[in-house]
């Protein structure tokens, strides 16, 4: 090669390296418009046809439940394996599937179940939905990288419509998000204010209240809620399931056929039982 060509390929190399070098670094996404597209992505996932069976540990101060549960498109249903942290005896077995014979061949209790469903879910969205709106968001250190932390704060330009708005309108803690993925790991959240209703003669709840949301990712689309700490002190005399001190874990997360009914759920139920209930109450709830 000539040297006057190789002085013209060096000099073209170190121009693209230099250029390279030079590129300025994306902007990284605002929090608030990475909180916008997680909250889409999160609307978008409940609105896919699908089933899962999980364990489930709810905890509230008058009992310790732990359930097996099974998600159809007519509802949840369930079955108790423990109560405060000890396996169901033989009667105790029997109790529960005789409630359980009885639940799935009683159309009235089936849709009561699954409005009561349908309206936790819709007002799961609605808080959802007004998350983008009623908050004010920024990063908690860094913007890059996969897992990140967005500290959230009431925005007081909101105007929250509604009992329920303004309770989580005086809310104040952290997401912490996939921001490769734009899904939602973890909402952290406490009361910075107590709140009246009605001047306080219809009700209050107690600043100080927390909450906690954690979800997995349960397969390459789909992320399911883990935990569920609620912690508020308070009284609403028109609405008595505003206060709350509940906690609920979720694990072992499986795929049921979308097309599942109660039926087939049920006995999936029963093999739960099956390896999970001591002989005896194995064999008082038909155990094999």
């Amino acid at each position: 090669m000539r040297p006057h060509a190789m002085l013209c390929l060096v000099t073209l190399a170190g121009t693209l390296t230099f250029a390279a070098h030079a590129q300025p670094t994306p902007t990284p996404q605002t929090a608030h418009d990475l909180v916008r597209d997680v909250i889409f992505n999160e609307l978008h996932d409940r609105e896919r046809d699908s089933h899962w069976e999980y364990r489930s540990n709810a905890v509230t101060p008058s009992q310790n439940l732990v359930r097996e549960q099974v998600e159809t498109s007519q509802g949840p249903i369930f079955r108790v394996l423990e109560r405060g942290g000890r396996t169901l005896d033989a009667d105790q077995a029997r109790q529960e599937e005789a409630r359980l014979n009885e639940y799935v061949k009683s159309p009235g209790q089936i849709e009561h179940v699954q409005h009561e469903h349908e309206v936790d879910e819709e007002r799961l969205a609605g808080i959802m939905k007004m998350l983008p709106k009623a908050f004010l968001f920024e990063y908690e250190g860094s913007a890059t990288g996969d897992v990140v932390r967005i500290a959230f704060r009431p925005d007081p330009a909101f105007v929250p419509d509604g009992y329920e708005a303004r309770v989580v309108h005086v809310l104040a803690g952290t997401l912490t998000v996939d921001q490769r993925l734009k899904r939602m790991i973890d909402m952290d959240g406490h009361l910075i204010e107590r709140v009246d209703f009605g001047f306080g003669i219809l009700g209050h709840v107690e600043k100080g209240g927390t909450f906690e949301i954690h979800r997995v990712q349960v397969s390459a689309e789909r992320w399911k809620t883990s935990l569920v700490a609620v912690h508020i002190q308070g009284k609403v005399l028109l609405f008595k399931n505003v206060s709350k001190d509940q906690q609920e874990t979720r694990s072992d997360f499986r795929p049921v056929p979308h097309d599942i009914s109660l039926q087939q759920a049920k006995e999936m139920l029963d093999h739960q039982a099956d390896a999970s209930l001591p002989v005896e109450a194995r064999l008082a709830a038909g155990g094999r």
